[in-house]
């Protein structure tokens, strides 16, 4: 078995895995859909001539984000609810959101480039949505943009991290967590959420050396690549 895909070069790898680890100077590989391997070793016995290379100096790679509670717009009229929760989706996608939880059955998909799952329990640790829903006795949470909710109309999780890091000196790493393994493992999405051996192939790429960089900026869309099941669909199309 070789690699479909192959990162290179990466400044940071945030793994999110259970020990935060963070790797320097890393490569990704994965096949198909899966990941197979990821270190600071040599990633040559993966190749073959088939294998695309992205190479990603100066920039990290972590999961792709997760939004635990969607509500979409339910509660307007089936054509407006179809037009507008595609716009929304879309929108959140853009911002890296590959991966969506709701409690209604009418927005549940399952895309090439993104899911949308029914809860099917609730979270053990907070959901926030705003700064104002933030305590800092939170050791764990899980991040929302609340959208769907009267006046919320936020695709992206960059504005409440900003805030959370920013202004409330929430370290780097449970703000991460939140938008990545936390919801992962509290609504038993064992299959992502995090960059494991055997895990789903769901990557960003920052075009920002460190986290902390895409947490201290705001209005700049810093997302260089977008990889879902092993395929990257964004900025273009890379088949393997």
């Amino acid at each position: 078995m070789k690699a479909t895909l192959i990162i290179k070069n990466i400044e940071n790898l945030y793994t999110c895995d259970a020990h935060f680890t963070i790797l320097h100077q890393a490569f990704l590989a994965i096949h198909h859909d899966q990941i197979i391997d990821f270190g600071t070793h040599s990633f040559k016995k993966w190749l073959d001539p088939a294998t695309v290379v992205i190479d990603s100096c100066g920039e990290c790679v972590l999961p792709a984000f997760i939004d635990c509670n969607y509500e979409g717009f339910y509660h307007v009229r089936l054509g407006d609810q179809l037009r507008q929760d595609g716009s929304a989706l879309f929108a959140m996608k853009m911002n890296g959101i590959l991966t969506l939880l709701t409690n209604q059955k009418s927005l549940l998909r399952h895309e090439l480039t993104q899911d949308v799952f029914l809860k099917k329990n609730t979270s053990d640790v907070p959901i926030i949505e705003s700064r104002k829903m933030f305590e800092k006795t939170y050791k764990k949470f899980c991040l929302s943009c609340g959208f769907g909710r009267p006046n919320s109309y936020v695709y992206s999780f960059q504005p409440l991290a900003y805030q959370l890091f920013n202004s409330l000196n929430v370290p780097s790493r449970p703000v991460l967590e939140s938008m990545t393994s936390v919801p992962a493992k509290e609504y038993h999405l064992d299959d992502r959420g995090s960059i494991e051996i055997g895990k789903r192939a769901d990557i960003l790429v920052l075009q920002v050396p460190t986290i902390e960089h895409y947490f201290q900026t705001l209005g700049r869309p810093l997302i260089h690549r977008m990889i879902k099941n092993g395929i990257q669909f964004y900025p273009d199309w890379r088949v393997c």
